[in-house]
């Protein structure tokens, strides 16, 4: 009988085409991880042919233990690849190395999952395709890690119709936060940090504060989205789990008792007397207020920030380091602070700036009782100048001494009275506590949506939850879309063909590289 041989040729050919099938897998994968069962058929024709080669090659050739020997590395070198991709997929760590932190979760959402007491499901409901699939998964494994009360889930609405429809789910890219009986759906495509983190308060929180913004006198207007209006205030306030409105006191008798803080933002005409009263008695009622003041005439609030120990000066401040930065020196750009919990996160070096903004001062020998801390302070450059007419009319820039006010100036302050602590019986043992009060500031123009940037909406935002005793959300808050980096954005598939070629692009030139010398020296 004779002995039935396969020529060399057809031997060769049937590993080149295992070594072929599994590099398509991987390039399949890369490309469409969803497609598995594709995947697994191509991965076990190219293993067979892979496993034919070296039986062939046993039995035909003494040289086999060389080609068998780089088929061995090769594979090992595929099991190597895949080892590590398995673990770095389920067990990464993202180490940001960019200056100002650009790609870390905020201080205040670490805070927030720091002090997490309730267990919270998350549940992400995003297709294979979406484009901000990556990113938002990113986040929330993130979150995961920050905080074991979250457990998270990413499922795809595609794939997994009856659990989407079980949460309700037509929105791809929906974001579910559970905890107990409160439920939070988001759709983010954005920001999706700062509407995370306000879901997170949304649904762990038992009670929402509320904040009142005084209307009726050309004050700032939280539902303007025009440039000098303040609907992305109103944004960063109701994200904090606060409910803002507007209220016109011409219209009540007095503040509603709901009110957790009112805000005064810059009016340009006087108060009604009945108006002002009840302003003073809701303050001196254990009231909080945030208040700005702009260099027009204000002579309701002048007065009312001097009963709680503030002078308002009748000036507008000018600075060189405003002109030198961003080209106006009636923009003061600002980077000194105060020793207090409102600027502590902004003095790591973060600015704020206030265009076209009056100077404040504590009053002197008043009220023993009152506490007036100096939060914000303009550079040794400025000045607060006092001929408004010249400066408006001529716009004449020029410091005189004896008459303009030399800087560092204040912007902002901050007020608290002494009280006795109502919550001990007797007269006599009675402990002094410190009343949040007041947040004054010389500027309105900080706050509107043009210039809410920078340290601005931080500053604020600290004030509100200062005086609202929301200590955990005193910090600088996530940043929005608009603050980071922009980048193209790229598909899903897009994104896992960059990422696992990086990976695996080196690796398999240097296996084709050997496979290619193995075959010329053989």
């Amino acid at each position: 009988m004779n002995n039935f041989t396969i020529p060399r040729k057809i031997v060769n050919i049937i590993g080149i085409v295992g070594f072929c099938l599994l590099i398509i897998v991987f390039g399949v994968y890369l490309v469409k991880p969803n497609l598995i069962w594709f995947i697994r058929i191509l991965l076990g024709l190219g293993l067979v042919c892979i496993l034919a080669y070296w039986i062939i090659n046993a039995i035909v050739s003494r040289s086999a233990r060389y080609g068998s020997n780089v088929a061995i590395m090769i594979l090992l070198a595929f099991a190597i690849l895949a080892l590590v991709n398995f673990v770095s997929a389920r067990h990464f760590k993202r180490v940001d190395t960019t200056q100002n932190r650009t790609f870390s979760l905020s201080e205040q959402t670490e805070k927030i999952l720091k002090n997490l007491t309730q267990n919270i499901t998350i549940t992400a409901f995003y297709s294979e395709n979406h484009y901000r699939r990556k990113f938002a998964e990113d986040i929330l494994n993130e979150y995961a890690q920050k905080s074991n009360k979250i457990k998270f889930t990413m499922v795809d609405p595609v794939s997994k119709p009856g659990l989407a429809s079980a949460y309700k789910i037509r929105d791809d890219g929906t974001v579910v936060f559970e905890s107990g009986e409160r439920k939070e759906n988001v759709v983010s495509y954005e920001n999706e940090e700062q509407d995370f983190t306000s879901a997170i308060l949304k649904v762990t929180s038992t009670k929402q504060k509320k904040v009142y913004f005084l209307s009726g006198h050309g004050e700032r207007d939280i539902e303007s989205y025009d440039e000098t209006g303040c609907s992305e205030l109103k944004k960063r306030i109701e994200a904090d789990n606060y409910k803002a409105e507007t209220i016109v006191l011409a219209q009540q008798s007095a503040i509603p008792d709901d009110c957790e803080v009112l805000v005064i933002a810059g009016p340009q005409n006087p108060l009604l007397d009945k108006e002002e009263e009840a302003i003073i008695d809701y303050l001196d009622l254990g009231g909080k207020a945030i208040i700005m003041v702009d260099p027009s005439p204000s002579a309701s609030m002048e007065k009312l920030l001097k009963k709680w120990g503030t002078d308002v000066h009748n000036d507008i401040i000018l600075d060189g380091l405003g002109r030198s930065m961003l080209g106006d020196p009636s923009v003061p750009v600002c980077i000194g602070y105060g020793s207090h919990p409102i600027t502590a996160p902004l003095a790591r070096g973060i600015m704020t700036f206030f265009p076209i903004a009056r100077s404040l001062a504590p009053v002197k020998d008043e009220n023993k009782d009152l506490s007036i801390t100096e939060l914000v302070k303009t550079s040794n450059n400025s000045w607060g100048e006092t001929n408004l007419d010249l400066l408006m009319k001529k716009q004449i820039i020029e410091y005189n001494e004896g008459q303009d006010i030399k800087g560092p100036l204040t912007v902002a302050v901050a007020v608290t009275k002494k009280e006795k602590d109502t919550k001990t019986e007797s007269d006599k043992f009675k402990k002094e506590k410190e009343r949040r009060v007041i947040v004054a500031f010389g500027d309105s123009d900080f706050v509107m949506n043009k210039y809410l940037q920078q340290g601005n909406p931080d500053l604020f935002m600290n004030s509100l939850n200062w005086l609202a005793e929301e200590e955990e959300l005193i910090s600088i808050g996530p940043k929005s879309q608009d603050e980071t980096p922009k980048v193209e954005r790229l598909s899903g598939d897009t994104i896992r063909l960059v990422s696992y070629s990086s990976i695996f692009t080196i690796p398999i030139i240097l296996i084709i590289a050997g496979a290619w010398v193995w075959w010329k020296r053989r």
